[in-house]
């Protein structure tokens, strides 16, 4: 679901993904100008949840174009916790296998805090 949610959210918001690779290619061009489509959407994902009135226009915004409001909530508190995740370098086993998270990433494992 989270894939399926993704993908109809990266052809919604292609124009504002575009924006936001222009803006982030004029900050720091060496650094951003090997990021993917997937990368660079993931990227905006990320700052859209440090932006509570960006996240509010892009619902909207993908609201109007047939995105069911339940399932963008459930990918936005996917991506939420995933950043969270990131940020604290707290893994399952399973993930940790999974997704082959590198070991300097990783600070702490768990059991239960699982994303996937």
């Amino acid at each position: 679901m989270e894939t399926f949610i993704g993908n109809k959210l990266n052809s919604v918001l292609q124009k504002e993904v575009k924006h936001f690779r222009n803006y982030m290619l004029d900050i720091d061009y060496e650094e951003f100008r090997d990021y993917s489509k997937e990368k660079m959407f993931s990227l905006y994902v990320y700052s859209l949840i440090e932006n509570p009135i960006g996240l509010k226009k892009v619902k909207t915004k993908c609201l109007q174009n047939s995105i069911n409001a339940k399932e963008f909530n459930q990918f936005i508190y996917l991506s939420m916790k995933w950043k969270d995740k990131q940020e604290r370098g707290i893994y399952s086993w399973y993930e940790i296998n999974e997704l082959d998270i590198d070991f300097e990433d990783i600070k702490d494992t768990t059991l239960t805090y699982t994303v996937l």
